[in-house]
């Protein structure tokens, strides 16, 4: 009877780590972001999408070579990090913007070149649909600055 036991104890034991092991290796499987800093050109600036969190999510997409932020998630603007500033016409990003960008936190050596240039290309429209509003910002901004200054 006490053989039996342990002969059972055993294989409960032993059938026990064989499922954890196996449950862990499909945890393993899981897309995790590669990156939480990702610098780029775009059309004619460097720009670094930055995830302060590594959960995969874009919090700030800033300019690289100033550390302007010019676009950035909803609740975020509180937490900027003191290396980073916001520029002036500073935008929210939206759902589409947030996703495309969050996407390459995820692009590793491995990444088909069809899906990173997908990424680029969502990431450029993107952008692309965003420069209307900086635009008359800036403008509005300069011509403000030049009426104070008369």
């Amino acid at each position: 009877m006490l053989g039996h036991a342990l002969l059972r104890n055993s294989l409960l034991t032993i059938c026990s780590v064989v499922l954890l092991s196996g449950c862990a290796a499909l945890f393993d499987d899981i897309d995790r972001p590669v990156n939480a800093l990702v610098c780029d050109n775009f059309l004619i600036y460097d720009m670094c999408a930055q995830d302060m969190d590594a959960d995969g999510v874009v919090e700030y997409v800033y300019f690289e070579n100033s550390d302007k932020v010019f676009l950035y998630r909803v609740g975020t603007q509180e937490g900027l990090p003191a290396n980073l500033k916001m520029h002036r016409c500073a935008q929210e990003m939206d759902d589409s913007i947030v996703s495309s960008a969050s996407r390459m936190f995820y692009v590793s050596d491995e990444t088909p070149y069809i899906e990173r240039t997908d990424i680029r290309g969502a990431m450029m429209l993107s952008y692309i649909s965003y420069m209307p509003r900086v635009a008359s910002c800036n403008v509005a901004a300069d011509q403000a600055q030049t009426l104070s200054e008369c």
